[in-house]
C-alpha cells in the first residue's frame, strides 16, 4: 500500500467579522489500486461457487468446471453443458487440452468426458469403464494427452507411469509397480510432447532414456501440477506447498515458498506464469520469483485464462468466477465516499483531486496521498496555472493559491466566500472563476468582475473576447457587452457546462447538455457539431480537455472519448465506457500525466494507459455462428435448406456472436438476397421469415458493434424453395396445351366467333378450377413480414406511390404503384381495374352497372375507359 503524507497549516484571520482558523487536519486514507471485476455466481446461472478450472473453446465460449458439472458462458447467459445427469452431479476437478482441438474434463471419481463442440456438450469417454476398473479412488487424474495415433495417455496421483488406452479401447500400457506404503524417493518425469505440451507423471525409476523427458525428485501430494513455458523450455511445478522452476535442461533453478498453498498454474509466456493460491489470490510471476501483478487477495484462485478479447477470467473455490473486461484500467480508491469532481496536475506531476463533498487530495508521482482540504459544504475545485506555477484551490469558504514551495496565499473574504461553479484552464495568464451572476478574471492576482446577470458554468478568453457557457446557452462578452451566440447559429441555445480554447486552431469548444460538442472557429466563423451520431458516447458532455492542437478529450455522461482531428474538418473518435471496463459511465474530468489518463467519475477515480484509446481498424466476426434453423417450427440442418418444398417456407435462424466486453452492444446485420434489397439490423438473436415465396435465396448475417471502423464478415447460407407443382415447367406447358386445345374447339364450333370478350373470363374460371389450393400474398409493412390469403382481398385503392389493400379483416398499406399491383399477385386474373384509382377482386363483386360496382356494401366508381371490360365480367 502506498504511504500517506500528512501536514498542517494555520492561517491568520481573513478580513471578516470573525477571524477564521483554517486547519488542514491530518487524515488517514484507505488507499487501494485494484482492477474492476465483474462477478459471476449462482444468481447468474453458475451451477456452483466452487469452480476448479476454466478454458475457452474454439467457438469462443468460456467453460467453467464446477463441483456440480460443466457450464459455459456466451456473453448473454450461462448454460449447463452436461450430456447426462452423472456429469451434472459430478465434481469436475480439472480440464485438459489433450491434443489439438480435443478437450477432456476429469471428475472426482476418475471419469473422463470430452467436449463435443458441435453440440456444446460434454459427452462421456467411451472407455470410462476401463478407468473405473483400473484406477483406485485415490488415483485422481492429473494430466491427459492424446498422441498422433489417438492413444490416450492418462497420468494419475499415486500411480507410477501413465495408463495408455488405444482408440479401439485396448490397454497399451498400465502400471506394473505398486505404490509403496512407506515414504521413499519419488520421481516426476516431464515428457515434452510438443512446443506447448508437457505430460507429467510419477515413476520409481530415476533413469531417463527418452530424449524429451526430464526428471525431478519430488514430494508427492494431492496438489502436484506442472506446466511448460513455451519457447524457453522452463518447467514450473508445484506440490501444494511451494513452486519449483526448472530450466530447459531439467535443472532446478528456483524454489518459491511464501506460506500460501499454490492450487493453480497457467503459462503466460516464455518467462512468466500465473499462480493461484488457496486464500492468497492470484499472481503473475516470472521465473526469478518476482511478482508482477496481484489479483483477488484472500480468494482461493484455482485457475486463470485470457480470452480472445484480452479479458481476464479467474475461477475460485468459494466465490464463483471473476472477470476483468480491461486489465489495463484500474480504480484508485480512497476512503472518501464521494464523486470525483475536478482534477489538475502540476509541473512536478502531482495530481490534485477535488471531490463533490469538498475534500481535496494530493497524489504525488510516487502515489503518496495527502489531504489538502477536509470536507466542506461545497464541492472542491482545483486548477493549475503553469505560467505562474500556482495551484488554485476552492472549497467552501476557502480559496487560495499554492506555489511550488507549498506556500498558500488566501483571497480576501469577499472573493473567497462567493459561490463558484468552475475555475477555467488558464489562457494568456488569465484565470477565470465562474459565479452565479457572472465571472471573475484573476489576472496578475487583480480580480475583475463581469456581471452578466445569469449563472455562468464556465468562461474562457481568446483574442479580446470572453466566451461564456450558461444554462441558457453560449454567449460572447466583448468590451463589457454580452452577445448571444445564437445569432451565429441556433445550436448555441443549448445548455453549456464547459468551454475550452484551442488557440492553435482558433477554435472554441462548448460542452453541451443534449447537443454534444460545438466547435466554433473564431477566424472563419464556421460552426461544427460532434454528436453521438458521429461516434461520441453521449450528447451530454460534462467536460472538454484540450491535450494539444489535434487532440481533445470529451467527458460525457456515457463514457470518455478521445477526438483526433485530421485535415479537411475530419476527425476520428475512440473511447471507453463501462462496457469496455470503466467503473461507471458518468465522467466529470480527466488529467493526463505522461502516458496515463486519470479519470474522474461519479463513482471513483480511475486510471488507464493512453494506448487504450489508439484503436485501429478491426475485422472481427465475434465467433458468429448460426446455431440452429427451424423450418415450420421443426429443427433442420443447414444443408436441408437447399431442398425445401413450397410449403416449407417459414424459416427461423438462431444466431449467436460473442462479445464479452459489451454483449448489449452486439447487433446482427442481415439480408436475404433474392428477397430483401437492403440490410437490416437487430439485437435479437432470432431472425424470422414468415412466408417466403418459392425461389433461390442466400441468407447473410454478420455480427457488429457500433464501432464505425469494423469491416463486415458474413456467414452465408444458401436456401432453395421448390415451386408448387402447378408452377413447374411441365405443368405450365400442360396447361397451355390444354387451353390451346379448348380455344381451338371453341373456335371450331364458332362459339367464340360471337363472344370473343368472354375469353378472359373463361381462362380465369378455368385456371380457378385447376388451382383450387389457397394462395397467399407476402409483403412488408412497417418492417414486418406479412402474409395474407389472396381470396380475402376485396379491392385496392391507389394513394400515389402507395396502394391500400382492403381485405375482409383489415387494411394494409404497401409501397407500390397501382399499375404494378396486379403483376405482384399469384392469381392476377382474379383482379380487374375499373378506375385509375381502383382495382377490384372479381369474385367479391356483389353488384355492377356502368357507373359503379358494389364490393362488401362499398360503392366503387367505374371510369368510362373501363366500362367495356366491366361489361364482360362474369360473376
Amino acid at each position: 500500500m502506498s504511504k500517506v503524507v500528512f501536514f498542517t497549516k494555520i492561517t491568520n484571520s481573513m478580513k471578516s467579522k470573525c477571524s477564521a482558523l483554517f486547519l488542514l487536519l491530518f487524515s488517514t486514507f484507505s488507499l487501494a489500486q485494484h482492477h474492476i471485476y465483474q462477478e459471476f455466481g449462482i444468481n447468474d446461472g453458475l451451477p456452483s461457487l466452487e469452480v476448479h478450472a476454466l478454458f475457452q473453446d474454439k467457438n469462443g465460449l468460456i467453460w467453467f468446471a464446477t463441483d456440480r458439472g460443466m457450464a459455459n458462458y456466451n456473453g448473454y447467459e450461462i448454460t449447463k453443458g452436461n450430456s447426462e445427469n452423472e456429469l451434472a452431479n459430478a465434481v469436475v476437478l480439472d480440464v485438459f487440452s489433450a491434443s489439438e482441438g480435443k478437450i477432456y474434463a476429469a471428475t472426482y471419481t476418475n471419469q473422463l468426458y470430452y467436449l463435443n463442440e458441435t453440440l456444446n456438450r460434454f459427452q462421456p469417454y467411451e472407455y470410462n469403464h476401463i478407468l473405473k476398473e483400473k484406477l483406485a479412488f485415490k488415483n485422481h487424474i492429473i494430466d491427459v494427452f492424446e498422441d498422433a495415433k489417438q492413444n490416450l495417455h492418462i497420468s494419475c496421483e499415486y500411480l507410477f507411469e501413465p495408463l495408455i488406452i488405444s482408440k479401439q479401447g485396448r490397454i497399451v500400457q498400465e502400471s506394473k509397480q505398486k505404490w509403496p506404503k512407506a515414504r521413499t524417493n519419488f520421481w516426476m518425469k516431464l515428457d515434452k510432447k510438443n512446443d506447448a505440451t508437457v505430460l507429467f507423471y510419477y515413476t520409481a525409476d530415476s533413469i531417463v532414456k527418452e530424449k524429451n523427458v526430464r526428471k525431478v525428485n519430488v514430494k508427492v501430494t494431492s496438489q502436484n501440477e506442472a506446466i511448460l513455458l513455451k519457447e524457453s523450455g522452463y518447467v514450473v511445478y508445484s506440490n501444494g506447498e511451494e513452486i519449483n522452476i526448472l530450466n530447459d535442461k531439467g535443472v532446478l533453478i528456483k524454489t518459491i515458498k511464501n506460506g500460501k498453498s499454490p492450487i493453480g498454474l497457467k503459462a503466460l509466456n516464455s518467462t512468466t506464469f500465473f499462480v493461484g493460491y488457496y486464500f492468497g489470490g492470484g499472481v503473475f510471476m516470472d521465473v526469478e520469483g518476482n511478482v508482477q501483478k496481484r489479483f483477488l487477495p484472500n480468494e482461493s484462485v484455482s485457475d486463470f485464462i485470457i480470452d480472445h478479447e484480452g479479458g481476464y477470467w479467474f475461477s475460485t473455490l468459494h466465490s464463483g468466477v471473476f472477470y476483468i473486461k480491461e486489465p489495463y484500467i484500474k480504480a484508485f480508491e480512497t476512503s472518501i465516499n464521494s464523486p470525483v469532481r475536478t482534477l489538475t496536475k502540476t509541473k512536478t506531476n502531482d495530481l490534485y483531486i477535488g471531490y463533490q463533498s469538498g475534500e481535496v487530495l494530493k497524489l504525488d508521482a510516487d502515489k503518496n496521498l495527502a489531504s489538502e482540504i477536509e470536507p466542506t459544504h461545497s464541492f472542491g475545485i482545483v486548477e493549475y496555472n503553469p505560467q505562474e506555477a500556482l495551484l488554485y484551490v476552492k472549497s467552501g469558504n476557502y480559496f487560495y493559491t499554492k506555489n511550488s514551495k507549498g506556500k498558500r496565499s488566501f483571497f480576501n473574504d469577499s472573493i473567497a466566500f462567493s459561490y463558484y461553479t468552475k475555475i477555467s484552464e488558464p489562457v494568456d495568464n488569465k484565470i477565470i472563476v465562474s459565479c452565479q451572476n457572472g465571472f471573475r478574471v484573476l489576472e496578475n492576482k487583480k480580480p475583475t468582475y463581469f456581471n452578466i446577470s445569469m449563472r455562468v458554468n464556465d468562461a474562457v478568453f481568446l483574442k479580446d473576447t470572453y466566451y461564456v457557457g450558461t444554462p441558457l446557452g453560449a454567449f460572447a462578452v466583448k468590451n463589457g457587452q454580452k452577445t448571444a451566440l445564437t445569432e451565429i447559429d441556433p445550436i448555441f441555445k443549448h445548455r453549456v457546462d464547459d468551454v475550452d480554447v484551442n488557440a492553435a486552431r482558433n477554435e472554441i469548444y462548448f460542452a453541451t447538455l443534449g447537443s454534444g460538442i460545438i466547435i466554433y472557429n473564431i477566424k472563419t466563423k464556421e460552426v461544427q457539431v460532434i454528436k453521438a451520431a458521429e461516434g461520441l458516447s453521449s450528447d451530454n458532455v460534462n467536460e472538454i480537455y484540450v491535450e494539444n492542437k489535434d487532440e481533445i478529450w470529451a467527458c460525457t455522461s456515457a463514457g470518455l472519448n478521445k477526438i483526433r482531428f485530421a485535415p479537411k474538418n475530419t476527425y476520428h473518435i475512440s473511447g471507453l465506457e463501462s462496457s469496455n471496463g470503466l467503473l461507471n459511465d458518468g465522467i466529470n474530468d480527466i488529467e493526463i500525466i505522461n502516458d496515463t489518463v486519470w479519470i474522474a467519475s461519479k463513482k471513483d477515480l480511475m486510471y488507464a494507459p493512453k494506448h487504450l484509446f489508439d484503436t485501429n481498424i478491426t475485422s472481427n466476426n465475434y465467433h458468429l455462428k448460426v446455431q440452429s434453423v427451424l423450418v415450420n417450427d421443426s429443427l433442420v440442418s443447414q444443408k436441408a435448406l437447399q431442398y425445401l418444398s413450397h410449403t416449407e417456407n417459414r424459416i427461423d435462424f438462431f444466431v449467436q456472436g460473442i462479445y464479452f466486453k459489451a454483449p448489449n452492444e452486439l447487433q446482427y446485420t442481415y439480408i436475404l438476397e433474392g428477397l430483401d434489397t437492403k440490410w437490416y439490423d437487430t439485437k435479437n438473436r432470432r431472425i424470422s421469415y414468415s412466408a417466403l415465396p418459392y425461389g433461390n435465396y442466400t441468407f447473410k448475417v454478420a455480427a457488429t458493434t457500433f464501432e464505425n471502423e469494423e469491416r463486415r464478415i458474413c456467414v452465408e447460407i444458401p436456401i432453395q424453395i421448390q415451386a408448387p407443382f402447378w408452377k413447374r415447367p411441365w405443368f405450365i406447358i400442360a396447361v397451355i396445351l390444354g387451353i390451346v386445345t379448348l380455344i381451338y374447339l371453341f373456335f371450331r364450333y364458332r362459339i367464340l366467333s360471337y363472344n370473343r370478350h368472354i375469353i378472359r373470363e373463361l381462362l380465369r374460371l378455368l385456371i380457378k378450377k385447376i388451382k383450387r389450393k389457397e394462395l397467399y400474398f407476402s409483403f412488408k409493412e412497417a418492417g414486418k413480414e406479412i402474409r395474407i390469403k389472396t381470396d380475402t382481398i376485396l379491392y385496392i385503392k391507389s394513394a400515389g406511390n402507395y396502394v391500400e389493400v382492403v381485405t375482409e379483416q383489415k387494411n394494409y398499406t404497401i409501397r407500390t404503384k397501382i399499375g404494378e399491383f396486379i403483376n405482384l399477385m399469384p392469381d392476377p386474373l382474379e383482379y380487374l381495374r375499373i378506375h385509375r384509382s381502383y382495382i377490384i377482386r372479381i369474385d367479391k363483386v356483389a353488384e355492377k352497372n356502368s357507373k359503379e360496382v358494389t364490393v362488401n356494401k362499398q360503392k366503387i366508381p367505374v371510369s368510362n375507359s373501363y366500362v367495356a371490360a366491366l361489361e364482360n365480367l362474369i360473376f
